[in-house]
């Protein structure tokens, strides 16, 4: 039996599952087709948003000139979809994280 006012011992909860982890990723990004009327808010913002980068980047390209595999517009969008896939992850890992050690107390 512990004493009042003892700290308590908490478990070092299980890793976040990474293939969930990457389910969550593509299904959030549009990779992976979900139910329509099932989309979130957010989703179809994510969505529209997508969308929105894709079309500004054909103006783009059009109004510059630029072929449509522009080595610096295409390293741009890379660099802009790892840092996006490292933002996701590090948010999916500390809400598991959270999760996690409310479950615990």
């Amino acid at each position: 039996m512990k004493q009042k006012g003892t700290v308590r011992e908490m478990k070092k909860p299980k890793g976040p599952d990474p293939v969930k982890r990457d389910l969550v990723y593509q299904f959030l990004n549009g990779f992976i087709d979900g139910e329509q009327e099932r989309q979130t808010g957010e989703q179809m913002q994510i969505a529209f948003l997508t969308e929105q980068i894709y079309q500004r980047r054909l103006n783009l390209w059009e109004r510059v000139g630029l072929e449509f595999e522009n080595k610096d517009m295409e390293a741009i969008m890379d660099a802009y979809e790892k840092m996006n896939r490292l933002i996701g992850d590090f948010m999916y890992d500390h809400g598991w994280l959270d999760a996690a050690l409310t479950n615990q107390e």
